[in-house]
Formats: C-alpha cells, sequence, structure tokens
C-alpha cells in the first residue's frame, strides 16, 4: 500500500471552513506550517505529500464575485506549491513531496528547471503532477481571456512534456567531471544542446541543471478523459526505460543487502562504508534522444 498525503498551500484542508476549528493553526503562510505536516505524514510512513494546484480563486458564487469567498475563507490564499514544496522538504528526511504545475500557463524550461533543481535540493524526493489548468478564472489570472479548449490544452502539454524530459536529459549521469587538476568541469560530448519546434512550443539551447539524484524529478499525471489518459500513455512511454532500471537497481539493493549480512563483522564494516552506498543511488535513465533534435553542446 503506498500512502499519499493530498494538499495544498492554502488556508484550510480540502474542507473549506476547516480554518475555523479551534485547534487549527493560522500560520497557514509559515514553513513550520508545511515542515511540521510533513513530519506528522513522514511518522506515519506516507511515501508522498502531493500539493495541488489552481492558480485562481473559486468563481462559483455572486457570477465570479470573491468578496464572498473572500469573506468565508474559501480556498483563497493559495501560493506557490514548488516553494511551499521545499519548505517542506527542508523539514523531513525521506518523504517523497510533489507539486502541480500547469502546461498551459508556464514555460517548459522553467518548469524543468525549477524541479530538477528542487531534486537536487531535497536529494532526489520530488515530483512534478502534471496539469493542463481547468477554467477561465485561472486564463485571466495569467493574461488570456478564455481557457484552451480540453484537446488543444492536451496537444500543447504533449510537446511541454517533450520539451521538459529532453531538458531533463540534455546531461549524461556522468557528464560532470569537476577535475580541478586538470581544469575540466564538465564534458562537453556529453551535455547535449536541443533544438525543438513543434506546432506550439520551441525550444532552442542547452538546458542548465544536471542529473539529480534521481536523474529527475518523479512525473505524476492523473487526467482520467479519454485524451488525458493517451497523454498519460505518452509519458509512461517516454519512461518505460525507468521501471527497468528501478527494478535492476532494487535488485542491486537486495544484492547488497544479503551479501554484507551473510558477511563476517570485519567485512560488514567495511561494506558500510564503500559496498551498499553505490547501489542506493537509483536515477532515472537518460533517454535517447532529448527532444526531436538533440545535439551535443561540443
Amino acid at each position: 500500500m503506498v500512502l499519499v498525503g493530498f494538499l495544498q498551500a492554502q488556508n484550510c484542508t480540502t474542507l473549506a471552513s476547516s480554518w475555523r476549528h479551534p485547534e487549527s493553526r493560522t500560520d497557514f503562510t509559515t514553513a513550520a506550517y508545511y515542515q511540521k505536516i510533513g513530519q506528522v505524514l513522514e511518522e506515519g510512513k506516507f511515501q508522498l505529500a502531493f500539493f495541488d494546484d489552481r492558480l485562481a480563486m473559486p468563481d462559483i458564487y455572486d457570477g465570479g464575485n470573491p468578496a464572498q469567498v473572500v469573506a468565508n475563507g474559501v480556498r483563497v490564499v493559495k501560493m506557490d506549491p514548488v516553494a511551499t514544496l521545499l519548505a517542506m522538504g527542508f523539514g523531513t528526511r525521506r518523504l517523497g513531496i510533489g507539486s502541480t504545475a500547469s502546461t498551459t500557463y508556464y514555460e517548459p524550461f522553467d518548469v524543468a528547471r525549477r524541479f530538477q533543481t528542487v531534486d537536487h535540493m531535497l536529494g532526489g524526493r520530488a515530483a512534478w503532477n502534471v496539469v493542463t489548468s481547468v477554467n477561465d478564472g485561472e486564463a485571466q489570472n495569467m493574461g488570456r481571456e478564455v481557457h484552451l479548449a480540453h484537446d488543444l490544452r492536451y496537444d500543447r502539454a504533449d510537446e511541454f512534456m517533450e520539451i521538459v524530459l529532453g531538458c531533463w536529459d540534455g546531461w549524461d549521469d556522468d557528464a560532470l567531471v569537476v577535475d580541478k587538476q586538470s581544469g575540466l568541469f564538465a564534458d562537453p560530448d556529453k551535455v547535449h544542446r536541443m533544438e525543438y519546434r513543434g506546432k506550439y512550443l520551441t525550444s532552442r539551447g542547452t538546458f542548465t541543471v544536471p542529473r539529480s539524484p534521481q536523474g529527475h524529478p518523479v512525473i505524476i499525471q492523473a487526467g482520467s478523459s479519454d485524451r488525458g489518459k493517451q497523454f498519460a500513455e505518452r509519458i509512461e512511454a517516454n519512461q518505460e526505460q525507468t521501471l527497468s532500471a528501478i527494478q535492476s537497481h532494487v535488485l542491486a539493493i537486495r544484492t547488497a543487502l544479503m551479501q554484507r549480512q551473510a558477511a563476517p563483522p570485519e567485512a560488514r564494516s567495511e561494506q558500510n562504508s564503500s559496498g551498499t552506498s553505490k547501489a542506493l543511488r537509483s536515477r532515472s535513465p537518460r533517454r535517447s534522444g532529448g527532444g526531436k533534435k538533440v545535439t551535443s553542446s561540443g
């Protein structure tokens, strides 16, 4: 069983009136608030804390007039979930933490860099929940009049994912050298420039964040429409190698642990300092090709 905590970086839980409970905390804009939630989830053996997000206040009352939702505290505080994720991560040790980011209203390079950076900062515990957003209120907050049609959002999201995955695959696992004696910082043949041109999006350049401890963040997608399921299938197809790699790493870890348990005490001490650590570094494998065209930076 996998336990996932469903969260929002806001003033209440999914029960909109929860802020009125006598014991409900009022410091919901502080790092300490989310770190405490993360610590409770971690103590309860949850695998993941997941932040949902929407880029607008609820607009279901009085024809979209915000007065009633503001007065009653109906999910009116919606902070940046990625920053909140990072705060929670710094207060926990093992908990995986995921955040929502929209493929309709953000840019792929920015999302790729932001989540890859967070994955580094948290030692490989980050996840990205991919959404295409849902309503006109979000569109208007983001400088557009109306929300894109449903299937068009997913057409754009297909290209968005190609670019993000291409960015994450822009550095080979061993691209970083950092050899102070020779002066070689990174191998140019292992850092790859992307040239992507689609119907909706383009991206030309070299990604700026190396591979993270798990290769790249975990990807979450929960679309239930037929088009959403097709989108999820494309993500899964791109990540088929990941499952195989994880299974191989799990086998390596189990084998290393069995060997360690079977070894005499003096050998266990040596293995504890070197033998099992490499096996525990599981990473998402780099895909061959990270976009419609990828070239070496060298």
